[in-house]
């Protein structure tokens, strides 16, 4: 991407100028590879055109926008200093009317950046032959000019280059300050001497922060995030060993990168601490990271999540420094009816499980006919319920008076092959459910969803981002769960009892988990750390874990349009060259836990209930039966005594008997 490279040039007398003035000032623009000019002049135009004529012939553009009294506004100058395509530079004269306002409007709208390069142009102003100006005794003749630099907006990314020309001498100086808004003072540092023109231009083409290299102890402002901001704040509590409770890991990482940064620089940190990320957008609110940067009232901050909300209001630092991963740790309930898990139909698929039912069905249609060949009563009865009765083990026996002489030897034969077939599947159904309950992994919660209806009472870590989950209602650890997360936020955690604990610190967290009942958020690596020390294997089998937050990259963040974005950009990069930031990601890097071998599980009511479904479904369907045949029978009752009754009577009738 070509970045857009905007040249001012101020001159004292554009009218007046000889034509070395303009030769030096295509030479310099030339280098500094720049492709049109915005030219704000006022008076005689000769010298204009001649200016664009020789820059022509270099293949540079130039346009024109007169800044005399007859000016109105400064629209069309808006529009000269953002032509939207990249290497443009600006010529303005410096005894112009408006030479000061056009200055002044370029401050307001932060043209002083990394995208905009000036090259201010004095003739017959001399100054003390010193490398450095900033807070000194100058001459009056350069005062004037100096206390305009005072009231513009510069920065330490400014580009701003001074030409001060007198007789033969063309002296250039490289101005800039390390914070305006933070009380900085104006530095003018002595580059060199034109007439040293092939060495000072490769001077200039040097990366302007290592010319800048020493920040001398100028002030940044920072936030971090604790969960409780101590009264009295030292910076170990953020970057040592052990840090201050309330201090995330990534803050640490990121901390330490900022840090590094400073103390190659000699920048001093203004440090200011607040209890979470993310907040409301707006004033006179409760104060946050993430608003403080982007209402410009501090910085930076050394990590922040950034989705699409944050994204649009605030400049991240590239590369990420860091990454977060949350999970709710829990003990593996050994208690309650557990989660229902339909095993006793997934030892076999559902392609197998057609074939049994296509054999059964089979065998039960073969053995209907035979029983009606044989002219046995109830034939479908016999042959469902036998069939049925082989296939779980069992023998059925309807009652009745079996004639040897009558048993045909394709009825015995279709219940050997049915009772063969049932005892191999019944083999394969038993042993795939036994190594299910002996290998398998032991039951654990797999979504949020899972989690809601869990027995486990939620906790979480006192920590920044857990605060901003339980005060902000647009805040979610993973926006795929929001539905989930309102849920548990609605039901889990505000519905809890006066008293019962709902943020907890680290170590009490991790015992209470141990202790069952609880699910325990936190970050992953502080979690990983206590528990590889307090659990034992048998504990850590019994450990379960669900994701809340994925892996999300964390980035150092500044304002919109931050004079310190690209400082950071350009040493973040140097750093992840040379191991630094690896280096400090590895030392909060967390051991991985997990189980050493595997037990027995044991099957919780929830896992056998398929099975005692099916019975209560038998005992129901069995009951269903009874009653029915009891109503049949006592309706054929009924009918027996009916025709007896009238048996009498009919004969009575037909002795003639009254």
């Amino acid at each position: 991407m070509l970045r857009k490279s905007i040249f001012f040039f101020l001159f004292s007398s554009v009218a007046g100028f000889e034509d070395s003035v303009i030769d030096f000032s295509l030479d310099f623009l030339k280098a500094r590879d720049v492709k049109s000019i915005c030219l704000l002049t006022c008076g005689d135009r000769t010298w204009n055109h001649k200016f664009a004529k020789n820059a022509s012939k270099i293949s540079i553009a130039v346009s024109h926008v007169g800044i005399d009294d007859s000016m109105t506004d400064l629209d069309s100058i808006g529009l000269c200093l953002n032509p939207g395509f990249s290497g443009v530079g600006v010529l303005i004269d410096t005894k112009c009317p408006l030479y000061e306002e056009v200055l002044m409007y370029a401050s307001e709208n932060l043209l002083f950046n990394v995208n905009h390069k000036w090259l201010i142009i004095d003739i017959d102003t001399w100054m003390p032959n010193i490398s450095t100006v900033s807070n000194v005794e100058i001459n009056e003749n350069f005062s004037w000019l100096l206390d305009t630099f005072e009231k513009l907006n510069l920065s330490v990314d400014a580009d701003v280059t001074l030409s001060l020309q007198k007789g033969s001498e063309n002296n250039i100086y490289d101005v800039y300050n390390f914070g305006k808004l933070r009380g900085g003072n104006v530095v003018v540092k002595k580059l060199g001497n034109w007439r040293n023109k092939a060495d000072l231009i490769n001077h200039l083409n040097i990366y302007k922060y290592y010319r800048r290299w020493d920040f001398e102890n100028s002030t940044i402002n920072y936030v971090g995030v604790m969960s409780t901001p101590p009264i009295v704040f030292d910076v170990n509590m953020l970057i040592g060993d052990t840090p201050a409770p309330g201090v995330a890991v990534m803050t640490v990482t990121g901390t330490r990168v900022l840090v590094e940064i400073a103390q190659l620089h000699n920048i001093r940190y203004n440090y200011t601490i607040v209890d979470r990320w993310i907040g409301k957008f707006e004033r006179n609110t409760t104060p946050v990271a993430a608003t403080l940067v982007y209402l410009k009232e501090q910085d930076i901050t050394p990590i922040l999540r950034v989705p699409l909300e944050i994204f649009q209001r605030v400049d991240m630092v590239s590369p990420p420094v860091t990454s977060i991963e949350t999970r709710y740790y829990y003990r593996i309930p050994t208690t309650g009816p557990g989660k229902f898990e339909n095993q006793f139909l997934r030892p076999l698929t559902n392609g197998v499980w057609a074939c049994v039912i296509a054999v059964i069905s089979l065998c039960a249609l073969v053995l209907f006919l035979t029983a009606r060949s044989e002219r046995r009563p109830a034939a479908v009865q016999y042959a469902v319920f036998s069939v049925a009765a082989t296939f779980c083990q069992q023998f059925f026996e309807d009652g009745g008076n079996d004639d040897p002489t009558r048993e045909s030897s394709a009825r015995q034969l279709t219940v050997l092959v049915t009772g063969v077939s049932c005892v191999l599947i019944y083999n394969y159904y038993t042993s795939s459910v036994v190594s299910w309950l002996l290998n398998g992994p032991p039951p654990s919660i797999n979504s949020l969803q899972e989690l809601l209806e869990s027995p486990l009472s939620l906790i979480y870590q006192d920590i920044g981002y857990t605060r901003s989950w339980l005060q902000n209602p647009t805040y979610y650890y993973n926006k795929k769960n929001a539905e989930v997360e309102d849920k548990l936020r609605r039901f889990k955690v505000f519905k809890k009892k006066k008293g019962e604990p709902l943020l907890v610190p680290l170590e009490e967290g991790i015992e209470m988990v141990k202790a069952g009942g609880y699910a325990y958020h936190t970050e992953v690596y502080n979690a990983n750390m206590l528990i590889s020390r307090k659990f034992n294997q048998e504990e850590l089998c019994e450990l379960g874990s669900l994701q809340s937050m994925e892996e999300t990259h964390l980035y150092i963040v500044v304002p919109k349009n931050s004079p310190y974005k690209e400082f950071y950009n350009w040493n973040l990069l140097r750093m992840c060259e040379t191991g630094v930031v690896s280096h400090l990601q590895r030392k909060a890097s967390s051991p991985e836990i997990s189980c050493g071998g595997s037990s027995p599980r044991a099957l919780a009511l929830g896992g056998a209930a398929p099975a005692f479904l099916l019975l209560a479904f038998g005992y129901l369907l069995a009951a269903v039966i009874v009653l029915i045949e009891r109503l049949v029978a006592r309706n054929e009752l009924r009918l027996i005594r009916k025709i007896k009754d009238r048996v009498p009577t009919v004969g009575a009738e037909l002795l003639g008997v009254d």
